[in-house]
């Protein structure tokens, strides 16, 4: 089952434009939490299997890409998105542990452009595509 945790509604949207998706691994689906704080972050997304992705900000050097966070599960998936309007897709991901944390989104922040992020995503087995143009 791909994205358990989604309402109906988020479900029914979904249903619209999923089977046209390539990689439904690597997509995020905007969903509402009103009870959950992030303190100016968001939106919140939802992963292919549930887990829930924070947008922390747009990333310091490359336009159209975003730094996201995972919940410690027990990795945090830290990245780059990018917004595709009724969804978001990675664009560069690790899973790393929490003792890593700040440095993966040091890292990541450290990016100059499209081309490094596929490099930092390549690292230590995490994943990486290049931006649709």
């Amino acid at each position: 089952m791909l994205f358990p945790g989604l309402t109906r509604p988020e479900a029914d949207a979904v249903a619209g434009w999923l089977g046209a998706v390539h990689a439904p691994e690597q997509v995020l689906v905007p969903v509402e939490i009103g009870v959950v704080l992030s303190d100016g972050a968001g939106p919140h997304l939802l992963d292919a299997h549930g887990a829930l992705v924070l947008v922390l900000g747009p990333h310091s050097h490359v336009a159209g890409a975003h730094v996201a966070m995972g919940a410690p599960s027990p990795l945090h998936a830290i990245g780059a998105v990018e917004d595709h309007g009724t969804h978001w897709v990675w664009r560069a991901r690790r899973d790393v542990p929490e003792p890593d944390r700040v440095e993966a989104l040091d890292s990541l922040d450290a990016c100059r452009d499209a081309e490094a992020l596929v490099g930092w995503g390549a690292v230590g087995g995490g994943s990486a595509r290049t931006l649709a143009p």
